[in-house]
């Protein structure tokens, strides 16, 4: 119950919901092309409902599908080109492709601070210490 010497507090519990209400519900009425409010009517409700139910059954059965596609994948199983595509850009997220006129390489991007003269931090997998010639020796690139 709010007090009659505070009448602004009615005011400010309301802003959060007009927030809502206001921008985030107009701006997806907007891109789904929503001209018009659902109108008040008992048909209207129900299918208010069947929609909602609807939507809540198949984002379960998608999060379902999606564990179990992740359980399989953990067991060493295809389970599509999506996660193809995903471990693939994983495994190469963080390389880099220098190009030197007409040839290039493809180096850890670690490996090219380090070959560029800057220190850095060892990265997961790697030995304590690495140095250029290391670096140089693993794609059997020798010095002149």
């Amino acid at each position: 119950m709010l007090l009659v010497d505070t009448p602004l507090n009615a005011y400010d519990a309301y802003d959060d919901r007009s927030t809502i209400e206001n921008g985030f519900f107009r701006e997806a009425k907007r891109s789904w092309f929503i001209e018009r409010p659902a109108r008040n009517t008992a048909s209207a409700f129900c299918s208010h409902v069947y929609l909602t139910i609807l939507t809540m059954a198949l984002t379960t059965a998608f999060r379902t599908w999606m564990d179990a596609q992740d359980r399989l994948e953990s067991k060493g199983e295809e389970t599509g080109i999506r996660k193809f595509r995903e471990r693939v850009r994983q495994e190469n997220g963080n390389k880099l492709i220098v190009f030197d006129e007409d040839r290039y390489a493809i180096f850890e991007t670690y490996e090219v601070f380090i070959l560029c003269g800057r220190k850095v931090l060892k990265p997961r997998g790697v030995p304590e210490t690495i140095t250029k010639d290391d670096i140089l020796q693993k794609y059997s690139v020798f010095r002149e």
